[in-house]
């Protein structure tokens, strides 16, 4: 007599079943569209307020077109995979407009280190652009640490449990959690990392963020001085 057993699947194996299938195909839509209104309300802010001049503005302004035009691609694209029986295409796509805001990101990041020596009698206030580069910085790796990981054969991350329970399925708020963490204390805290991929992507993060804290120190000595 044959015994049947139920197969059970890694944490990021749920998630990608959750994303591939139902309302989680929508998410997707939404967090790509996320990505889209910060990056490019951010990038038309710093060249407005002359944060960004000079070449960094000039490689800011077609980087929005791009951008823009990268995100209307995608955008028509998932939807059309929505409705067809293709759901790995549907992060494949995503992971297309992910890798092009990462690169935003480090745009944004490497011009803002010409203005670390800001300008004076502008008080801490006007640090906040640089706080908003921080958070912009967060969200967009958190979302590719959620491809990377439901990408990965056996999950790109090992997720902690309590004694005598299985791995619970990923949230969202787990990898803003990682992606904070990484921004913040240089590395994850809790959760082991087990792709080399996902740890390549963390290398580049915590570069941005060691470069993010320096524009941030100097724009605040050069604000109170």
């Amino acid at each position: 007599m044959e015994q049947e057993t139920a197969v059970k699947l890694a944490p990021a194996e749920q998630l990608y079943a959750r994303l591939s299938s139902g309302h989680g195909r929508f998410l997707i839509i939404v967090a790509t569209t996320l990505v889209w209104i910060l990056n490019t309300t951010l990038g038309r802010y710093l060249v407005r307020k002359d944060i960004l001049a000079g070449s960094a503005a000039a490689i800011e302004r077609p980087l929005e077109w791009i951008g823009t035009a990268i995100f209307l691609v995608v955008t028509v694209s998932l939807i059309v995979v929505i409705y067809k029986p293709y759901p790995a295409w549907l992060f494949r796509v995503a992971a297309v407009y992910l890798t092009f805001s990462v690169a935003q990101v480090v745009v944004n990041v490497v011009s803002m280190v010409s203005t670390a020596s800001g300008s004076q009698d502008q008080g801490l206030g006007s640090l906040w652009d640089v706080a908003a580069v921080y958070g912009v910085s967060v969200l967009v790796f958190s979302l590719v640490y959620v491809v990377v990981d439901i990408r990965t054969p056996g999950g790109a991350f090992v997720w902690p449990n309590r004694t005598d329970e299985d791995p619970p399925m990923p949230h969202v708020v787990d990898y803003l959690f990682i992606s904070f963490n990484v921004n913040s204390t240089y590395g994850p805290t809790s959760e082991a990392v087990v792709s080399r991929v996902a740890k390549g992507v963390m290398v580049l993060q915590v570069l941005l963020a060691i470069l993010m804290l320096t524009v941030l120190i100097a724009r605040a000595v050069s604000a109170t001085s």
